[in-house]
């Protein structure tokens, strides 16, 4: 049996309280093909989802494509490790298990990564504009951006007033 349709893939650049980016792409058995558009999803229920459509993200796009080459570079190591393995013992094929071992670390690490994961404060901005989400809520985000970097900064020493 053959599914396609659309769906969002490429999780990327999450915003606290406001959400995520993703792309829509045409797929075929869940391996995303074609991207057709980018969006910020704000919210999941169930199989749907409901969001803003923003510009391209390229960024979005190649991280689904990357996770669907690391799922397949798994498989295929795994199983070439299997064929290695033969009659030769396990340390015959330890590197082609460590290769596998290193694909699923990489593709778990893709959905914990701040690079990959978390949008820095410039670009939860940027998402937040493209989005058109109000200038009041943009200060929200701009706070709640530089709180991280004001508690960082340590606080001037206090010197006693001059007598």
């Amino acid at each position: 049996m053959i599914i396609w349709g659309t769906r969002l893939f490429g999780k990327v650049d999450a915003v606290p309280g406001l959400g995520y980016v993703a792309t829509k792409f045409g797929h075929i058995n869940f391996v995303p093909l074609i991207p057709l558009e980018s969006w910020l999803v704000m919210s999941e229920e169930g199989n749907g989802w409901r969001g803003q459509a923003i510009p391209f993200s390229w960024k979005s796009v190649l991280v689904a494509w990357g996770r669907v080459a690391l799922i397949v570079a798994s498989v295929v190591t795994f199983f070439a490790g299997l064929g290695r393995h033969g009659g030769n013992g396990l340390h015959a094929s330890w590197p082609v298990w460590m290769l596998t071992l290193l694909c699923i670390a990489a593709i778990i690490a893709s959905y914990f990564w701040a690079g990959i994961a978390k949008a820095s404060p410039e670009r939860a901005l940027e998402i937040a504009r493209q989005a058109g989400v109000p200038e009041s809520s943009l200060d929200a985000l701009r706070r709640a951006a530089e709180a991280p970097i004001a508690a960082a900064v340590p606080a001037q020493p206090w010197t006693p007033p001059e007598s």
